[in-house]
């Protein structure tokens, strides 16, 4: 009795279990299926009994059944994976299975499979797989920047976005609040946002950055709510990069502020016609000619405007720029405003721009000028006219045939520039055109040269022309010849000039006879009287006579110094000068003292190139450097070896001479005022008249240069001399 009812109450559990039993022999044929396969598969259990489980196996899954069914044979119990079954209906359902080995059990002798219906768990699991794929493709490939942000505002995760386009890795910023990446400016209104998401509403908005390099990034940002369990739990950040275009949208607006600063500073009237001939632009010079405010225009039709101009000329030239889309100007005559107007009419994408210019009075005033030419092409004096910035815009043939340069050769030329040469006075030249900013008329003489390098001097009258606002317009200059004047006052002052070096001269004379000639003349005077009265055998007598002497040769000293001056000084000085090589008298000089020198034990350094020339006179430029090559030698120092430096070299102004030696020296201040006078001696110790230097300055003079001396006792003495650039 209690064996039937175990068996009864097993068999009643195993039939209404939710779980499919069945019992297969070793090669898959049913033995035995429990009811519950009816309520899962809809097979009836006489269906399947005998028929092989292998044939309602998904091809798919059959071989790891098979495989499953081979294992069991060695085992006790396995777990086979989940495979899809063949459910009455055609379709596939998934089933989990355990399998038992009881062969050996006599009363089962087969596998015991346990299956259970999981095709909802699958395809749930499928969905969530396949929900969390997309995710994942959406976050981490996604080409815009992705955050995840926790309830506290943390950053969970990045995409590879972030760190491709900030630079920060996931460990950078893993668990740190998002306002640390923030600009600061940025930080109240991202915490808002943030504050708004975490309540459950998405928010799109702006903000700025802060990379790894420390650059700003523009991005624009969109908020989604993460919803768990009826509450926000995390935070899906989208951001796009827009820092180029925020640049963009930046230059953009730059560039058409600065159009429109253009536009409007343009001083000519101006707008813009769309094709339905309606003003879509007008700058403030167009408002303000007709005074009328630029807004008051803008999308209406001109024709409308002003019908009186249907019948101009400047109607028919629109209607020609918009239909060719080809660019042209021209003048009209305007009735309604009673001008002459200047036109430019350009074609564009969305209609056409006109700018023009009101040239009434430019017209008047060009007729006029005509008119003014007209006369000044027929006056003896240059005319020449230029624009306000002083450009040649016509000359006269009287400016021509007095300069050479024809009005073709002048045009857009600054005449300034043009006329001046090597000796125009750089001070009158600023001084002219320190006058010509003033805007008033005024006159200059100027030293101008001739096309052909021939110097010329004019007057220049210049008229400032000046238009309603007193602004410069044009210039008038009347150019005049006044060179016999001004080379007669030259000459004058080159005379005056000269009497004073001759009166000068006259008075170094004036004291070789009352002083150095006198005194000789004196003695002789004298001893000529005592004479007679002495002894012829006495040694008073030849005392005088010796003295006689003396006083005789002193004469003939003074007489050849006299003779020597006038040698530079006298009207016999006019003969024709020679190219003279430095390299080659300097050489000359040196070789003609080198016994001197070595009995001095000094040595002369010459740095002269071999190229320097110099036109004057042979003697002259010898004596010069003898002279003060001697006086170095004579004039040396005993504390040291005596250097001299004999230099020459070519110079923007023309050649210039120097000797340098390491003497004796002189106080300058003490000897400037008579360093080159005749007869003037600053060292005692050596022989000498005072002559040399005077004939030094007179040779160089003669010339036409000048001399100098710098000096320092102790340390010796430089003479430069300097030779003017020598012109045709």
């Amino acid at each position: 009795m209690g064996n039937n009812l175990t068996q009864e109450f097993y068999s009643s559990l195993i039939q209404n279990s939710h779980d499919m039993i069945t019992i297969m022999d070793p090669e898959g044929f049913y033995k035995y299926v429990s009811n519950s396969v009816e309520q899962h598969l809809s097979y009836t259990v006489t269906e399947l009994i005998g028929n092989n489980a292998l044939h309602h196996i998904h091809p798919d899954d059959l071989p790891q059944v098979l495989e499953s069914l081979h294992a069991v044979k060695n085992e006790s119990q396995i777990k086979v994976k989940p495979f899809r079954y063949l459910h009455k209906n055609g379709s596939w359902r998934w089933l989990s299975c355990i399998a038992t080995n009881m062969l050996e059990n006599p009363a089962i002798g087969g596998y015991v499979t346990n299956s259970r219906d999981i095709t909802e768990e699958v395809e749930t699991e499928a969905l969530r797989q396949r929900s969390e794929a997309y995710y994942k493709a959406l976050f981490f490939n996604h080409a815009d920047l992705v955050f995840t942000l926790n309830e506290a505002g943390l950053i969970q995760d990045i995409n590879e976005s972030v760190t491709r386009i900030t630079n920060y890795t996931a460990a950078d910023v893993k668990d740190k609040h998002f306002v640390n990446f923030l600009e600061s400016a940025y930080t109240e209104e991202a915490i808002e946002a943030f504050r708004k998401i975490i309540a459950g509403v998405a928010h799109n908005f702006e903000t700025k950055i802060v990379d790894k390099q420390q650059q700003i990034l523009d991005l624009s940002i969109s908020l989604v709510p993460v919803w768990l369990d009826n509450r926000v739990t995390a935070v899906h950040c989208i951001a796009k990069d827009i820092t180029q275009v925020k640049i963009s949208e930046k230059l953009q607006k730059e560039q058409t502020a600065q159009l429109n600063n253009i536009l409007g500073s343009i001083t000519e009237a101006f707008f813009a016609l769309n094709k339905q001939w309606c003003f879509t632009y007008a700058n403030k010079a167009f408002a303000s000619y007709f005074n009328i405010p630029s807004e008051h225009l803008i999308n209406r039709n001109i024709w409308q405007e002003s019908p009186d101009l249907v019948h101009s000329l400047f109607y028919h030239k629109c209607l020609q720029v918009m239909s060719t889309g080809v660019a042209l100007e021209f003048e009209e005559y305007i009735e309604p405003i009673k001008a002459t107007t200047h036109y430019k009419i350009y074609p564009f994408v969305d209609g056409i721009a006109v700018c023009f210019t009101d040239i009434t009075a430019k017209k008047a005033a060009q007729d006029t000028l005509e008119k003014l030419s007209l006369v000044a092409s027929k006056t003896t004096n240059g005319v020449i006219i230029t624009d306000k910035k002083g450009k040649v815009e016509w000359v006269n043939n009287s400016f021509t045939l007095l300069t050479g340069y024809s009005n073709a050769e002048m045009l857009q030329q600054d005449p300034i520039t043009m006329l001046q040469g090597p000796e125009t006075s750089e001070a009158d030249i600023r001084n002219l055109k320190r006058l010509l900013g003033l805007g008033i008329p005024f006159s200059e003489e100027l030293l101008s040269y001739k096309k052909s390098g021939e110097k010329v001097w004019v007057a220049t009258d210049i008229t400032p022309i000046l238009n309603e606002a007193g602004t410069i317009e044009k210039y008038i200059v009347i150019y005049t010849d006044i060179s016999d004047r001004k080379f007669a006052e030259e000459k004058l002052l080159q005379m005056n000039e000269n009497l004073v070096m001759q009166n000068r001269d006259l008075q170094q004379f004036t004291y070789i006879v009352s002083h150095n000639l006198r005194a000789p003349v004196a003695n002789m005077m004298g001893l000529t009287k005592i004479l007679p009265k002495l002894d012829t055998g006495g040694p008073s007598y030849a005392t005088a006579l010796a003295n006689l002497d003396k006083s005789a040769l002193r004469l003939d000293a003074v007489i050849c110094d006299l003779s020597k001056i006038l040698s530079i000084k006298g009207p016999d000085n006019a003969e024709a000068t020679e190219t003279i090589n430095l390299q080659s008298i300097s050489t000359e000089v040196i070789q003609s003292l080198v016994e001197t020198t070595i009995a001095v034990k000094g040595t002369i350094e010459m740095l002269v190139d071999k190229d320097i020339h110099l036109q004057g006179k042979r003697a002259y430029i010898y004596s010069i450097l003898h002279n003060l090559v001697t006086n170095a030698i004579k004039y040396r120092s005993e504390e040291r070896p005596l250097h001299i430096l004999l230099k020459a070299e070519q110079t923007n102004d023309g050649i210039s001479l120097q000797v340098q030696d390491n003497g004796l020296g002189m106080d300058m201040q003490a000897v400037d005022q008579h360093i080159f006078k005749l007869y003037k001696r600053f060292h005692v110790h050596t022989e000498g008249r005072g002559l040399g230097l005077y004939l030094v300055k007179s040779q160089v003079e003669a010339m036409g240069g000048t001399i100098n001396v710098e000096s320092s006792p102790g340390i010796g003495t430089t003479f430069r001399i300097c030779f003017k650039r020598q012109r045709a």
